[in-house]
């Protein structure tokens, strides 16, 4: 698979899911409570469903380190820049300050598709190493039924969690808050998990 046609791959895959009903909502939610990169979530359900295995701890954790300072540096500042001229510095809000905000929510959105195509990039490399070890599996998991593609991709999202979450715990440590439920990140990403399992990635 050339680089392009995984990064369009992928990027229409993430579309798909992203825009169903109710999933920007637990996305923000799961990106307020543990900081967890939703572009890492919608890249392990990708992977998971190419690879036919979840992804481990320590993959997670180098697709996170490969877009750590991109996010960093360019996607969060822009994030916050957007979100705060909803309300303020004076002279925002007043049609100048949104036409304004309307920019930098496009700046973010490129932002995001430059990291989504690095992270493309990443399970491409990975996946062309798995394919020559073992192809026939690969054959195997695109004849999955929907039952296992459902529990592959809630396996993944635990396991995305559970990072997320064990940085959010070096947080707390610091004196952030505790958050009230922690059961909450894992319904919101079960959410996310279905609306993945309802987008047939070989029909994109």
């Amino acid at each position: 698979m050339c680089d392009e046609h995984a990064n369009a791959d992928h990027w229409r895959f993430s579309l798909a899911v992203y825009r169903q009903e109710g999933v920007p909502a637990h996305c923000l939610q799961l990106q307020h409570r543990l900081g967890l990169d939703v572009n890492v979530l919608l890249l392990m359900f990708w992977a998971a469903r190419l690879w036919g295995v979840a992804p481990d701890a320590a993959q997670i954790a180098q697709a996170d380190e490969t877009i750590r300072a991109w996010r960093d540096e360019v996607v969060q500042p822009l994030r916050q820049l957007r979100t705060r001229l909803k309300s303020g510095p004076p002279p925002a809000p007043d049609p100048q300050t949104d036409a304004l905000r309307d920019s930098v929510k496009r700046l973010e959105l490129d932002a995001e598709r430059v990291e989504q195509d690095r992270l493309a990039q990443w399970v491409a490399a990975r996946t062309a190493v798995q394919a020559a070890q073992r192809a026939s599996e690969i054959e195997e998991t695109r004849a999955l039924q929907s039952d296992a593609s459902v529990a592959l991709l809630e396996q993944t999202a635990v396991r995305v969690v559970a990072f997320y979450e064990a940085q959010a715990t070096t947080a707390l440590l610091q004196g952030d808050a505790l958050p009230d439920d922690p059961w909450l990140p894992l319904q919101h990403a079960h959410a996310i998990v279905m609306a993945a399992a309802r987008v047939r990635t070989r029909r994109l």
